[in-house]
């Protein structure tokens, strides 16, 4: 099994862990999840295109936080900045979920022994023997 020691960013993962276990019937471990290497990688998957859909979203929703007024009059003003500070709590909430799944999504890249140090020599060594031609 494999165990990882990151820290969270999201105090409400601190001390939930992912395991790595073919043998499901093994005692699991305390404060974490213990799954298949197959189902945490299929898992991964998923959180990793969540985590594009909520970038996404971000991007899309930059001028709901963005808007200008149409007047200087104070009714203009105070609308539009009732409107911007609304768009700026759902652009907060968009940030939230996305520290979530960075903090899910490294905790089992962990598991898994998946590194950014491990995929950035891959790519290098893969252009150096096909000249990053495919």
């Amino acid at each position: 099994m494999a165990e990882q020691n990151t820290v969270a960013t999201d105090f409400s993962l601190a001390g939930v862990n992912f395991f790595v276990a073919d043998d499901l019937n093994a005692a699991g471990s305390a404060g974490g999840f213990t799954l298949s290497r197959e189902d945490m990688t299929a898992e991964l998957e998923n959180l990793r295109l969540l985590r594009d859909r909520v970038r996404e979203q971000r991007r899309a929703a930059a001028p709901m936080w963005s808007i200008v007024s149409p007047g200087q009059d104070p009714a203009s003003l105070r609308n539009t900045k009732a409107s911007n500070n609304s768009g700026n709590c759902y652009g907060d909430y968009l940030d939230r979920q996305g520290r979530f799944l960075d903090t899910i999504i490294g905790k089992m890249q962990t598991a898994l022994g998946i590194t950014v140090q491990h995929d950035e020599q891959a790519a290098v060594d893969v252009g150096k023997v096909g000249g990053g031609h495919f």
